[in-house]
């Protein structure tokens, strides 16, 4: 891959990490509740889709017709994932015990943590790790059992009936039957925004950006735009039918508008900067760590969001440059990335 698509790619994927922190941190609530809304439900969620399309693209380049090689290579990034999520997992470890305790939920309160720690995240911004892994080892074995083909149709019937329980759950909370046994689904999964319906269409759609010619930059530019507008629409839609809600991201829309969004940055050229690498790095490290500074700050300044927003900005940025800086003297930080 030529330095100067990488470029745009490492740039993205910064500016992915920032607007995550929007999603955690509400910065434009106490200006606009509407905008609010409306930015984190548009723009910010296409940060992880665009995180799991990239991690698609970059793992299936790899791949030869060596299937044992293949295999190796997926032990091996899957290792590395494991590796980041449980010393976050630690790193989180008392802010967990602290919500437990407060919460008073005994031991089932142990038993949703274990649930969490293998389908949701240990703690509530890492499910992005699990859901990774767990969406790699999906689409990788449709991938190696009947080619990219299948792989994306599974994949996207799976994100649609992730779509139908996450969209849509007001509904089905409303239907005497049914609210039962989705009320049964909430207790044991919790969300469908995870690795087995959420992950593997979009990590589909890299290898398929992996796999197939580039559409031209100017195309993919004007249906970028196109998919994005049709993204507005669709939020809107469902603000206007009340169904809206914290969790509500899977978007049907997001499909459409991550692929063209990362086949547009490939297709642009950027002179490469060391500086680059350097914001690869550290997009990984602010998503991890932001929300160690953002809980306090929001519980400190609860009607400030748009300072919190910017604080944790700065100290996730500090923390990110000293791993960086130090990695090479200090090995077991490279361990965080």
């Amino acid at each position: 891959m030529a330095r100067k698509q990488l470029a745009a790619i490492d740039i993205a994927k910064y500016v992915s990490a920032l607007l995550v922190v929007c999603i955690h941190t509400f910065p434009f609530i106490d200006i606009n509740e509407t905008f609010n809304t409306y930015f984190i439900q548009t723009v910010c969620r296409m940060a992880v889709p665009f995180f799991f399309t990239i991690s698609g693209y970059f793992f299936f380049r790899k791949l030869t017709n060596d299937e044992e090689e293949n295999k190796e290579l997926l032990k091996r990034y899957l290792f590395r994932l494991l590796k980041i999520y449980l010393i976050w997992t630690v790193i989180y470890l008392p802010y967990t015990i602290y919500n437990y305790v407060s919460a008073g939920t005994g031991w089932i309160g142990i038993i949703s943590y274990l649930r969490n720690f293998l389908l949701n995240g240990s703690y509530y911004h890492l499910w992005f790790l699990p859901a990774l892994m767990t969406g790699m080892i999906i689409a990788y074995f449709l991938y190696q059992k009947k080619g990219m083909v299948f792989m994306l149709k599974v994949s996207l019937i799976l994100y649609f009936v992730g779509y139908l329980l996450n969209v849509f759950a007001p509904l089905w909370e409303s239907i005497p039957v049914i609210s039962f046994l989705f009320r049964f689904f909430t207790v044991t999964i919790t969300t469908s925004r995870n690795g087995f319906f959420f992950a593997p269409i979009f990590i589909g759609i890299g290898c398929l950006l992996a796999k197939t010619k580039r559409l031209s930059g100017r195309f993919s530019q004007i249906a970028l735009i196109i998919s994005f507008a049709l993204l507005v629409m669709e939020v809107t839609l469902y603000i206007i039918l009340g169904m809206m809600r914290d969790l509500t991201s899977m978007y049907l829309s997001l499909i459409p508008t991550t692929y063209f969004l990362v086949n547009t940055l490939l297709t642009m050229k950027i002179p490469y900067k060391p500086t680059y690498r350097s914001m690869r790095e550290d997009s990984l490290l602010i998503y991890t760590v932001h929300i160690l500074f953002a809980v306090p700050l929001l519980a400190l300044l609860p009607n400030a969001h748009i300072v919190v927003y910017f604080l944790t900005i700065a100290l996730s940025q500090g923390f990110a440059s000293l791993v960086v800086k130090y990695k090479k003297q200090f090995p077991i930080l490279k361990e965080l990335l």
